[in-house]
């Protein structure tokens, strides 16, 4: 679990703390598999009311092309900026990760540590491409044939001459005319 201590940092209001973390991201969550790491540099201050973080995650995880459906790694890269309200109570009743859950979805912090496996774990989500390709020039895989086109070439060359028959029409159109 990644977290700070918090006590140093709130008793030097401005005072800025660096941390840096490195771990598996399957650590992290379950959202992940194995074989992703993820690096975590971060700075760390107090305002009075808040523990402002800024920082920078660099992650490699396991993806899907989205073309070619083949493994690759894709890396992340994202930075943040963040503040948390320090509210009053006790966090002693609730377990880290439930206590790393409030912090990501309130921004708020209770108690001496400021857990961060959910906050990070969310910011990787929203980092990661939505269509994961494993190169810019993927050329994916044939729909009739369903060939990698990476690669193999296309089985069904043959049938590329035939024409839909509702599409006809369109070969009739001459633009300019």
């Amino acid at each position: 679990m990644m977290f700070i201590y918090l006590p140093d940092i709130k008793n030097r209001p401005g005072e800025v703390y660096k941390f840096n973390f490195e771990r598996e991201l399957c650590d992290l969550s379950d959202d992940f598999s194995e074989g992703g790491m993820v690096q975590l540099f971060i700075e760390v201050s107090h305002s009075g009311t808040e523990i402002l973080i800024k920082g920078i995650i660099e992650a490699t995880l396991e993806a899907t092309c989205s073309r070619c459906l083949q493994p690759f790694t894709q890396p992340v890269n994202t930075g943040f900026l963040e503040s948390f309200t320090v509210v009053k109570g006790s966090s002693d009743e609730e377990s880290p990760a439930e206590q790393a859950a409030e912090t990501a979805n309130m921004l708020t912090v209770s108690g001496d540590y400021l857990y961060l496996d959910e906050y990070i774990r969310q910011q990787i989500i929203l980092a990661e491409e939505q269509n994961p390709t494993c190169k810019p020039d993927c050329l994916g895989i044939c729909s009739g044939c369903g060939a990698e086109l990476n690669l193999f070439s296309c089985q069904c060359e043959d049938n590329k001459s035939e024409i839909d028959v509702r599409l006809l029409k369109l070969k009739e159109y001459k633009s300019g005319d």
